[in-house]
């Protein structure tokens, strides 16, 4: 009788039970379409009465009801305005300024700093790895020119493992670690680890004597880099508003092209300040002071940036996100709105976002809970350091086993990873990791090759600018799509031009061969440069950011690893026409692959991404094959055009599977 007389007592303030009960009972099927909205089916009332117990009077005492019923009119609505009745002109234009402006938020400042120098840093570490390859007769490689059956020679793979160390600790160790870190210490705590190993690392690397201790001490970098690089875009990512994340996020790519451009001017400034940039490489000598001076300086100069990295962090807001996942040690709302209010513009965007975290993160508990081994970690526990450390452990080892039991986290991992191996088929890294052997002959002095990787660099870093806007209103697979063909193109076509006995003789072929390269280039920035690390960070509820994104970013990792094991063996195999050619071919394996397993994400906030990623892969590639395909047909390659345009993804599965959508409750 209590129960029943509390239920009917409408100032009677629901359990956390109640709450979910009723919130059950209203989501009668989890995996229909509009699960994207995690407010469907759940009463104005409910949702103000669990903020409420989240948020007690005492510490919210500068927000009104009135505050509360708006914000709660405006997470329902999703990506609609609001009626112009219930809201001022002041709070109007705020909510439109939010969807056209991508720096609006002046708080979220600080964060794409402390991004952009994680960025920078990632670049930097690459210029430095690849100009130390110029001075491999000071590491005490295998000095014999025998070549084996294939054509390569040992020393080709010592060059090899000891460049892709870095990437495949990042793989391997940095990027799955990187989950129990970001769990345990959260996003700005994990960028402080990373820095910390890569200062160790570049100031170990500078008093290495040869290839072997480089090798290893590039292992302690690599876990960083991994760390790093699973960490930050996911801080981006959490911060931005949906309607720009991927600009916010592509200060990532676009920073990392700035860190290796500036890289090699910093390769070029060192080289010339110790009396080498005009040598040649066979000139390099042992003996020579300013010669090992000169790859200690270029090895040790990422500390700079690593400690750059560590002032900026101090400065940067934690992720709200990261205290508001309720089975966590860390859980604090309190917290959590405290940044969102001092990261977006008003307080009626913060406590909108408070709402959707909140119940998308609620959503995702009941969702999983079948699946779930009923052990829980309340905030009231009192955990010991040492217990919430098997917490943590314990809470991410369930996210990594959970990553391929439902449809909505597969098909993310499936996406993102194609878009991750993707990126390393199509080439770029050859350039990124080996330009300076690329461009080198055995007649040229280094000051060449130099100058040519800081013009990989440059356009690299330029060309990403027209992908700070674009990437959220082209899309994310649109660029992809529109790249990949132009890159092969445009790889066949240098190959074609480089000689086949890779001589530096300058010739009118060789020039057109190395500026279709950096056409390539420049045609990469936007497109398969941003959108993989934008996916990775982007693509996975609350409930599994970092196992996915850390999934994704291993992916990108690994194959990089893979492929700095084996260029110098292949170029000295095939030789540089071979070796692009290969390459060449790979864009249109990486273009057929997107066509059928990558989505488009752009302008879906990250809670309404359940949609995008909630249907059969099957299906997917089933409406490339029979709307998407025939209408290119059509109207591109026949130029028909009055040709009708394809349906969209979701409207094509309403007609398919017949799903009205719902109204949108926005009463208060």
């Amino acid at each position: 009788m209590e129960d029943q007389s509390s239920e009917h007592n409408p100032h009677h303030r629901k359990t956390f039970g109640e709450l979910t009960r009723s919130f059950t009972a209203n989501r009668t099927n989890l995996d229909r379409i509009d699960i994207a909205d995690p407010l469907r089916g759940v009463s104005n009332p409910d949702i103000r009465d669990d903020m409420k117990q989240l948020f007690p009077i005492s510490q919210t005492s500068q927000i009104n009801q009135e505050e509360w019923d708006k914000a709660i009119i405006l997470a329902k609505l999703g990506s609609r305005l609001p009626p112009l009745g219930r809201f001022t002109q002041e709070e109007l234009d705020s909510l439109k300024s939010e969807r056209e402006q991508v720096f609006f938020q002046s708080g979220i400042l600080p964060v794409i700093l402390t991004v952009a120098l994680a960025a920078f840093l990632q670049g930097h570490v690459q210029s430095s790895i690849n100009a130390g390859s110029l001075f491999e007769s000071l590491l005490k490689l295998d000095a014999t020119s025998d070549e084996n059956e294939i054509g390569t020679r040992k020393k080709d793979w010592e060059i090899g493992g000891m460049n892709a160390s870095p990437f495949l600790a990042a793989a391997i160790i940095g990027a799955p670690i990187s989950l129990p870190t970001n769990y345990y210490i959260g996003r700005r705590g994990a960028l402080i680890v990373s820095a910390l190993l890569i200062i160790a690392s570049s100031i170990s690397s500078a008093f290495c004597h040869d290839w072997i201790q480089l090798l290893g001490v590039r292992i302690i970098g690599g876990v960083g880099m991994g760390i790093k690089a699973v960490s930050a875009p996911i801080l981006a990512a959490e911060t931005a508003t949906g309607y720009w994340r991927g600009s916010i996020l592509i200060t990532w790519q676009l920073w990392v092209a700035c860190g290796i451009m500036i890289g090699f001017v910093a390769n070029l400034v060192i080289a010339k300040a110790t009396n080498v940039l005009f040598l040649k490489q066979s000139d390099i000598e042992t003996g020579d002071s300013d010669h090992w001076l000169a790859l200690q300086l270029i090895l040790g100069a990422p500390l700079v940036a690593s400690v750059a990295l560590l002032i900026s962090v101090y400065f940067c807001y934690e992720s709200s996100r990261f205290y508001m996942r309720e089975e966590s040690p860390n859980f604090d709302p309190n917290q959590a709105l405290k940044i969102l209010l001092r990261i977006r513009k008003s307080k009626l965007q913060a406590l909108r976002d408070i709402i959707l975290i909140r119940w998308s993160e609620k959503l995702k508990r009941l969702s999983e809970s079948n699946g779930s081994t009923g052990e829980s970690c309340s905030p009231e526990q009192g955990l010991t350091y040492a217990s919430q450390l098997r917490v943590v452990l314990r809470l991410s080892l369930n996210q990594y086993r959970t990553l391929f039991k439902t449809r909505r986290l597969r098909n993310a991992v499936w996406s993102t990873s194609t878009v991750a191996l993707a990126q390393q088929l199509c080439g770029i890294n050859v350039f990124a990791f080996y330009s300076n052997v690329v461009f080198n002959g055995t007649d040229s002095t280094i000051d060449k090759p130099m100058l040519y990787s800081f013009g990989f660099g440059a356009i690299n870093f330029l060309f990403c600018l027209p992908a700070m806007r674009t990437i959220d209103t082209f899309g994310r697979r649109t660029w992809l799509l529109a790249t990949l063909p132009i890159m092969g193109i445009l790889l066949a076509g240098a190959a074609g031009a480089f000689p086949l006995d890779d001589s530096t003789v300058v010739s009118p072929r060789v020039a057109a061969g190395i500026s279709l390269i950096l056409i390539f280039v420049a045609v990469y920035s936007p497109g398969l440069g941003p959108i993989p690390f934008t996916l990775a960070s982007e693509s996975f509820p609350l409930s599994h950011r970092e196992a996915g994104a850390s999934a994704a970013i291993a992916t990108n990792l690994f194959f990089a690893g893979i492929l700095t094991i084996i260029i110098p063996a292949m170029k000295q195999a095939f030789k540089t026409p071979g070796l692009l050619g290969f390459f060449a071919g790979m864009n249109f394996v990486a273009l057929v692959l997107v066509f059928f397993i990558v989505e488009e994400t752009r302008m879906f906030s990250l809670e309404e991404l359940d949609e995008v990623y909630g249907q059969p892969k099957s299906k997917f590639a089933k409406y490339q094959l029979s709307e998407i395909l025939p209408y290119f047909v059509r109207r591109y390659l026949f130029f028909q055009s009055g040709t009708k345009p394809p349906l969209r993804y979701d409207e094509w599965i309403e007609r398919e599977q017949d799903l009205p959508m719902e109204d949108i409750d926005a009463t208060p």
